[in-house]
């Protein structure tokens, strides 16, 4: 439509400008009207096109938020069940570094201490939806700077705290199984007992201890994961409580 007043009004110019039976300074006059009406449509019809094209971008922003809002409520979900997972690792570890050489264990309650001693649990967050809409440049359509903040600190600060101090958990899981393969010379439980027993691998067993920082930052990241879900609420009310795809 703004195309069509522009044309329109353009073609009065040119035809102002060759009109010979009104003097000059009216046609002129009449010029510079055309010219403002002109100016006028253009500009216009940039700022519905900006009013629009804002629209969309705030419309992608409330779907992508709302969906990483359903993203961090598994992830804090999940977190609370791996800090129970580690708190049962503390406590096999603690009874298999307790074990002494001179004596006889239960030996049902070995074995199953035994069996959980390659276990382990890693935090692996539902990040494909922040990572699409950051490769994609959206990310700083979110106006609330505050919040866009929390978002950037969750995923490029505390996420990789938490992947920090779980490799080194992991490191010494490792060095622990290393030295258990090197050592382990027979596959029953009296040799397993003996290993488990020895000086080196008591030692290696007890800093199997998850440390306080993993606890920390996996509470942190339930702590901003829930501050970010509360003020997404409170954006967009109409989908408080609600479960995104």
């Amino acid at each position: 439509m703004a195309e069509l007043e522009v044309a329109k009004h353009g073609k009065n110019v040119i035809h102002l400008m060759t009109k010979k039976e009104h003097k000059v300074s009216h046609r002129i006059r009449e010029i510079v009207i055309e010219i403002a009406i002109i100016v006028f449509a253009v500009t216009m019809s940039i700022w519905l096109h900006g009013l629009s094209e804002h629209h969309h971008q705030q419309q992608e922003v409330r779907t992508f938020l709302i969906g990483l809002k359903s993203d961090l409520a598994e992830d804090a979900a999940s977190l609370a069940g791996i800090k129970e997972g580690y708190r049962g690792f503390d406590a096999n570890y603690a009874y298999l570094a307790s074990l002494d050489p001179d004596k006889q264990p239960d030996w049902a309650k070995f074995r199953t201490a035994y069996a959980g001693f390659d276990s382990n649990w890693f935090f692996i967050p539902t990040r494909s939806r922040y990572d699409g809409f950051l490769m994609s440049g959206k990310l700083t359509n979110i106006e609330d700077q505050k919040l866009l903040a929390a978002i950037l600190n969750l995923y490029q600060s505390l996420l990789p705290q938490i992947q920090t101090s779980e490799g080194g958990w992991l490191t010494r899981q490792r060095k622990l199984r290393d030295y258990r393969d090197d050592k382990l010379e027979a596959d029953d439980d009296l040799a397993h007992y003996r290993f488990l027993t020895a000086p080196k691998a008591k030692r290696l067993v007890g800093q199997m201890q998850t440390s306080p920082q993993l606890y920390e930052r996996y509470q942190a990241y339930i702590d901003q994961s829930r501050q970010i879900i509360k003020t997404v609420d409170a954006l967009y009310p109409d989908q408080a409580g609600r479960k995104a795809n």
